[in-house]
């Protein structure tokens, strides 16, 4: 076999091949890291909103009131839907902006006519997550300990680490993120974020620039048969600063039917846009 060995332009090429390997390797390592210590880019402040829900096929379902407001320094966030079918969707966020973004805590919680159909909650600086589900005439119970939420992201939480990922992710990045999913049951799941989608968002009697970005949950292969996981799509006023204006989501588990919360009510948001072009 030939050797390379004592020859200096062969061993230069060596050490060249080698300083290549460990720069692709680098590469790679920083492509696949997750969003650990997020980045506050955009401070939030106190808001009020008056969103509108539709279901998949834009028909309008139901209204909303958003509440956001400084508490101990904390920012607490609060979503109450009112759909047309009686039901009432009451969604908590807590999140600390400093030193870093982190999510504290979120619930989430259906009822009906005063009754509880489902109640789903996780402290996410400790791990413990509650869930109660009305299953016929009983009623399914969970009280765990999940590992690995203090980085983790629930819910509407989504809506603000997605906005302070926003300059990352057109420039092309896709990013891993811990998610807090509850099937009833609670458990933790990755989900890789990525903006799929540039263009206008036609809502409100307005055309306004914006860019849709995806959360894709990264489920198992030989899991998809039995855990039907859908992407999320949100949608965000660009350039910056950056606006939310609308999200496609389950209405809380991953099998429930697919909703539209929309900033503004009016006429349906139609969307024109394009697929981004691939950074070099």
């Amino acid at each position: 076999m030939a050797r390379l060995t004592g020859c200096p332009a062969a061993d230069s090429s060596v050490h060249a091949y080698g300083r290549w390997v460990k720069v692709v390797a680098l590469l790679f390592l920083v492509a696949a890291l997750p969003a650990r210590a997020l980045e506050t880019r955009w401070m939030e402040g106190t808001i009020r909103g008056f969103p509108v829900v539709r279901d998949a096929d834009g028909h309008q379902i139901g209204e909303g009131t958003l509440t956001q407001y400084i508490e101990d320094g904390k920012l607490h966030a609060q979503g109450i839907f009112d759909l047309r079918d009686g039901r009432r969707l009451h969604e908590e966020v807590v999140l600390e902006q400093r030193p870093r973004l982190r999510q504290l805590s979120w619930s989430w919680e259906e009822t009906k006519g005063g009754e509880v159909l489902r109640r789903f909650s996780v402290d996410l600086t400790t791990g413990h997550a509650m869930a109660r589900k009305r299953n016929g005439d009983g009623v399914d119970t969970w009280d765990d300990h999940l590992d690995g939420t203090r980085e983790a992201f629930a819910g509407v939480g989504f809506m603000y680490a997605v906005k302070n990922l926003t300059e990352r992710l057109d420039k092309g990045e896709k990013i891993e993120v811990t998610a807090v999913v509850f099937t009833a049951k609670p458990r933790t799941v990755t989900v890789s974020i990525s903006r799929d989608q540039v263009g206008e968002l036609a809502m409100g009697g307005r055309r306004l620039p914006a860019a849709r970005y995806v959360i894709h949950p990264d489920v198992p292969w030989f899991a998809r048969l039995f855990v039907k996981a859908p992407d999320q799509y949100l949608w965000y006023y660009r350039p910056d600063p950056p606006a939310f204006l609308r999200a496609d989501i389950p209405v809380a588990e991953p099998g429930d039917p697919m909703i539209r919360i929309e900033l503004l009510p009016g006429t349906e948001s139609r969307a024109v846009g394009r697929a981004p072009r691939r950074h070099r």
